[in-house]
């Protein structure tokens, strides 16, 4: 069951812009990058944008209110010109964000501790922290027809949600008392499973009219009403679905000739393809459990085991680094977990100044970043100190970063400015812009001798086509990379100077297509100086001083990669690009002094940096690992997807590959 107006925007999603009405309709491709940082400023975590018809079925069903997030994506309708104002179709679009961001801020995502669910099922190995529906999915998935109990869920958490959403922001609440209005008039009957969950959610929020009025209905609304009551929680949905599920469950054994397989298609995507014990329940061939199957004793099961969780705030994204102070303190005092010393104290010797310690970390930005420890399956919080460095001191001379390297250069700039020019479309029917219309303006002239009131709509300008796109490029400058390249045209050169010029000749490129980007180098020795030099920031304009700089940059110390790529994820979730890019230019595998007990074991380092590329990649960012060691397939394969890294066998291949890849990604992502 739902109202053709839902129907009408998830078929205009799918259609696209056919028939769109500029004057009236609204965008994703405009109004997405805004509702992210709407939504940001909402929940705190910056939710990709994404069309409907890219959200998997089970979250983008038409028969619900509103889709449903999954903690990493705002699904929003990709064009909408349902109504005859940009502002009210605007709304719409506006109240899909807030009530998906609002999971977040209203605990949707909130998962019980490892160790109870392994007590219970000794399923703990299935509930992965960076996924923020694998509880909801292991839980639901328990049910004896899964898919009925996600509708079920999914029906009252989003009542829960837009019920909090309503108190807490009054204007909101007015976009609320506009828009479900508008949604009442049913298309399907209302004695079906699906037909009273759409009724029983505007029955919560008051609206009786057009609604069933059978007693199935008045029953539920009895046993969910309180979780549209303050203070209702993550666990008030979960019992309320238990609840209704045998209600419905029952309903739709005698219905299940007509509706048998109406809960079962996006069943399989949500619970199937990641519960592997989902194939050893029986069902029937339609996917319902036997006859001989006790509902209400599993219901019990159930209701016994949400009483005994106790649930956790969902993790904030380990990219959203906490920013400490401006300027190192010449004493620090660093927060341990419980388990551990309570207190570790730095102390610099009395007779030492601290600028003969650390000289170029005096003035910087001082960043605390979790670690993951395999061993102990869990992050160690708190625990990697990094600076943002600005400059480093001067350690030599100038070099011509680019010598040898010019045709490339030219020819790399050439192919992306002509891309640039081809993504590039004339809008028209504009009040302001960068030329004049000839057309609409010799059309205005005669509209007006004809005593007919002209058009302002005389200009037109040059917009983008493409979706806006923020590249972070992460070079690596440890001890590694001095080593000279012992072959090619570039023979006697260092490893570090090939990976810099191919920042440098990405650089020159990117200022060409458009496209926003940033310039950051990293390395360090120990947990508590791990070090990131800002070459060049987001905001701006390459210029001779940052050739320069990079010039002058010399190898530095180890690689802990896992914190500088949490660095890098914590910087791009403020930019408010639909596609954003991380590209990892290193030379060998992570490793530093204190990466794990053993300085020799691998292990350590590279899981921790596979579960932060890992978390960057939740949170919509696209990792990529460009390595230029020989043996780099023996451990990227283990720290990424094989989609997500590239092992190149020539040192001297980065500078041409480079560009390709960029391109590649930004084209397939």
């Amino acid at each position: 069951m739902t109202s053709p107006l839902n129907l009408a925007i998830y078929d205009l999603s799918r259609e696209g812009t056919l028939g769109f009405r500029e004057e009236s309709g609204a965008r994703l491709e405009e109004a997405g990058p805004i509702l992210a940082l709407f939504g940001k400023g909402l929940c705190a975590h910056y939710l990709h944008p994404k069309s409907l018809h890219q959200a998997p079925r089970f979250l983008s069903n038409p028969h619900r209110v509103f889709p449903f997030s999954d903690g990493r994506e705002l699904y929003l309708p990709e064009t909408l010109d349902i109504f005859d104002t940009p502002g009210e179709n605007r709304l719409v679009l506006r109240l899909y964000a807030a009530v998906q961001a609002g999971q977040w801020e209203w605990g949707t995502f909130q998962h019980p501790c490892v160790e109870e669910i392994d007590g219970l099922w000794g399923d703990a190995s299935r509930l992965r922290e960076w996924e923020p529906l694998s509880w909801i999915k292991l839980f639901l998935g328990r049910f004896p027809l899964p898919g009925l109990a996600g509708d079920i869920f999914i029906t009252v958490e989003t009542a829960r949600v837009t019920a909090s959403l309503s108190r807490a922001f009054c204007g909101l609440k007015a976009d609320l008392r506009w828009f479900l209005p508008r949604l009442l008039e049913s298309s399907y009957p209302h004695n079906t499973p699906r037909g009273i969950l759409w009724d029983l959610f505007f029955a919560l929020f008051g609206y009786r009219e057009g609604v069933s009025p059978v007693d199935t209905l008045e029953e539920m609304v009895r046993e969910a009403m309180r979780v549209v009551q303050p203070g209702a929680n993550l666990k008030d949905s979960l019992q309320i679905t238990v609840a209704l599920y045998p209600i419905l469950e029952k309903l739709l054994r005698e219905a299940r000739d007509m509706y048998k397989s109406a809960f079962q298609d996006w069943a399989h995507d949500l619970f199937l393809s990641s519960l592997a014990n989902q194939g050893e329940r029986p069902t029937s061939r339609h996917g319902i459990p036997p006859q001989g199957s006790s509902t209400l004793t599993i219901m019990e099961g159930m209701a016994e085991t949400l009483d005994g969780l106790t649930f956790l705030e969902a993790r904030l994204p380990a990219g959203s680094g906490e920013f400490l102070s401006e300027s190192l303190k010449m004493e620090v005092t660093e927060k341990r977990n419980a388990a551990e010393k309570p207190t570790l104290k730095v102390n610099f010797p009395a007779d030492r100044a601290h600028s003969d310690v650390f000289p170029e970390l005096v003035e910087c930005k001082r960043f605390i970043y979790p670690e993951w420890d395999y061993l102990r399956g869990s992050y160690r919080r708190d625990w990697v100190t990094l600076y943002q460095l600005e400059k480093l001191p001067d350690e030599g001379g100038k070099r011509d970063l680019l010598k040898g390297w010019e045709q490339l250069v030219q020819e790399v700039s050439r192919q992306f400015r002509m891309i640039r020019h081809q993504e590039r479309r004339w809008r028209k029917r504009l009040e302001d812009g960068e030329e004049i219309d000839l057309e609409e303006a010799l059309q205005g002239e005669l509209e007006r001798r004809s005593g007919i009131p002209p058009s302002e709509k005389t200009y037109m300008e040059k917009r983008r086509r493409t979706r806006e796109v923020s590249a972070f490029l992460l070079i690596d400058l440890s001890a590694s990379t001095s080593y000279p390249i012992e072959e090619g045209s570039h023979e006697g050169e260092t490893v570090l100077q090939v990976l810099l010029a191919s920042g440098a000749i990405m650089a020159q490129a990117l200022e060409q297509l458009g496209d926003r980007y940033c310039l950051y180098g990293f390395s360090g020795y120990g947990r508590k100086q791990v070090e990131v030099l800002r070459i060049k920031s987001f905001s701006e304009r390459l210029g001779k001083e940052h050739l320069e700089r990079m010039g002058r940059i010399r190898s530095r110390k180890s690689t802990r990669m896992g914190a500088a790529v949490r660095h890098a994820h914590h910087i791009l979730s403020a930019e408010p690009a639909s596609l954003k890019l991380l590209m990892v230019l290193s030379d060998g595998f992570p490793q530093d002094c204190d990466y794990g007990d053993d300085r020799g074991d691998r292990e350590y380092g590279l899981q921790d940096t596979a579960h932060a590329l890992m978390e960057a990649e939740m949170d919509g960012v696209v990792p990529f690992c460009i390595s230029v060691d020989s043996a780099g397939n023996d451990y990227l394969r283990r720290m990424c997807s094989a989609r997500n890294y590239l092992v190149l066998k020539s040192v001297g291949d980065l500078p041409r590959q480079l560009p390709k890849i960029y391109l590649r990604l930004r084209d397939h992502w």
